[in-house]
């Protein structure tokens, strides 16, 4: 439904001729080039992942990185909301390559960390310039000012529990068991939060202690977003429109800041409309702005699920369930190693 609304009855509803127009007329090269930058993003993206799983001791092939990473964008763009389908194929190929069950929860929840505070970060900042610069009603000052202060008492809480690690483990156990009240069914198992958690400190220890690691990842998540956004600037050149960087910027970061907390697949129809609805607002005619956000969203979101279905078949990641402690048996290996390499002598 959301693709026959956008792709069908949305040019329909702004002006067909004049969409199709644009369309016919947009520059190829230009267009070619947008697909290079998004070849770039999703290339910064592999080397992310490969990087923290090198910090972890788990060291793979950038052609072995770049396959898991197609694949998993692919199958968390068509089969699931939030990522999860994506975060499993990631698990078991990674479990099939023989990477530590405990090192793989922290590469993964690490790799989404850095990706979303960088831009949940620009985020606030778009915000700040929305109710600033643009003449904001009482409201909009009201709702940016809330989600502001959300967004810091998030990161100042998390910071507050890894370092209260007993309460931590208090709420994490809290928010599972009301997981599985929710759902009706034991979706967390309760008894693998004490291993996944001592795997979680293991690793972020090992983050932390790395020369380097928080400059290099930033940087290489900066690169994800980065050279998606230029994707999406380089199709409004295509499209003969020269837009103002600062607009795009905040329309980009805002769109994907709210998109991503969509229950539809890679935030599907929700990106969609608040990157129109922004650049419409910001003064980009409304034929331009469709023409220019659906292509941009054909190279961003439909065209790598080709190539990710072909790597999938080549991953074959298949399906490894978690044996009984094994979760405990990780963390006190991961943890055993962690000693070792801080008191080589004994």
């Amino acid at each position: 439904m959301i693709v026959v609304v956008l792709y069908l009855l949305l040019p329909r509803l702004v002006d067909t001729e004049q969409t199709l127009t644009l369309l016919t007329h947009a520059s190829y090269v230009l267009l070619l080039g947008a697909v290079a930058l998004e070849c770039l993003a999703v290339l910064s993206y592999a080397n992310l992942t490969r990087f923290i799983l090198k910090v972890l001791d788990v060291r793979l092939r950038l052609r072995d990185v770049l396959a898991i990473t197609l694949s998993s964008l692919a199958v968390s763009h068509v089969l699931s909301a939030g990522g999860v389908g994506g975060w499993v194929v990631t698990y078991n190929a990674l479990r099939k390559r023989g990477a530590p069950h405990g090192l793989i929860f922290v590469a993964i929840a690490a790799q989404q960390f850095f990706n979303y505070i960088v831009l949940w970060f620009f985020f606030a900042l778009a915000l700040v310039w929305l109710v600033l610069a643009r003449d904001a009603s009482i409201a909009g000052y009201f709702v940016g000012i809330v989600l502001i202060g959300l967004i810091l008492w998030l990161t100042s809480y998390g910071i507050y529990l890894y370092n209260h690690r007993s309460r931590m483990r208090r709420r994490v156990t809290q928010l599972a068991h009301l997981a599985n009240r929710v759902m009706r069914r034991e979706v967390v198992h309760e008894r693998h939060i004490d291993g996944w958690l001592d795997n979680l400190f293991v690793g972020m220890r090992r983050m932390t202690t790395h020369r380097g690691s928080f400059r290099k990842t930033t940087l290489l998540a900066c690169g994800l977003w980065l050279f998606d956004m230029l994707c999406l600037y380089a199709t409004f050149l295509a499209f003969g429109y020269r837009i103002g960087f600062g607009f795009l910027a905040v329309g980009y970061v805002v769109a994907y800041a709210i998109g991503t907390l969509a229950p539809t697949p890679g935030g599907l129809g929700a990106i969609e409309g608040i990157l129109i609805a922004l650049f419409v607002s910001f003064g980009v005619p409304s034929a331009t702005a469709v023409a220019v956000v659906l292509v941009y969203r054909l190279i961003n979101f439909w065209l790598p699920i080709v190539p990710g279905f072909i790597a999938y078949l080549i991953v074959k990641p298949g399906r490894r369930p978690i044996a009984e402690g094994e979760v405990e048996e990780a963390a006190a290996e991961a943890a055993e190693m962690e000693s070792l390499k801080m008191h080589p002598g004994d």
